[in-house]
């Protein structure tokens, strides 16, 4: 018997390598908008995230992002092994992640990329 609640989670993370395609298409138009806020897809997949910070984002691709998350913690993914600074649910200033395109478009991605004053 066919799991229903796997098989949605399934169809919908199926979603994620067309979202991740480099063309321009017309229905990546409102994801693209607003996930470049954060970085884009490629970037936000890599960051501890929590969709509820991702202002604006429609309910099917919250959907997409949570079970990627929970697919993540099924497989023990390590993330502090490269902690990444951005859109971190656990790095917060005024109650919300942070993104800094400044730091992101200079390649400062990680806790390992800040420059070392010494």
């Amino acid at each position: 018997m066919t799991d229903v609640e796997i098989m949605i989670k399934a169809l919908r993370l199926a979603w994620i390598p067309r979202l991740l395609t480099p063309e321009m298409r017309n229905w990546k138009t409102i994801p693209d908008y607003y996930l470049n806020k954060t970085g884009g897809l490629n970037f936000l997949l890599r960051c501890n995230y929590d969709v509820k910070y991702i202002d604006g984002l429609p309910l099917f691709y919250k959907d997409i992002l949570t079970f990627f998350t929970e697919l993540k913690n099924l497989n023990s993914y390590d993330s502090m092994q490269d902690l990444v600074l951005f859109n971190n649910k656990e790095i917060l200033v005024g109650g919300r992640p942070v993104f800094i395109k400044e730091w992101f478009d200079s390649n400062i991605l990680t806790i390992r990329d800040l420059p070392n004053s010494t």
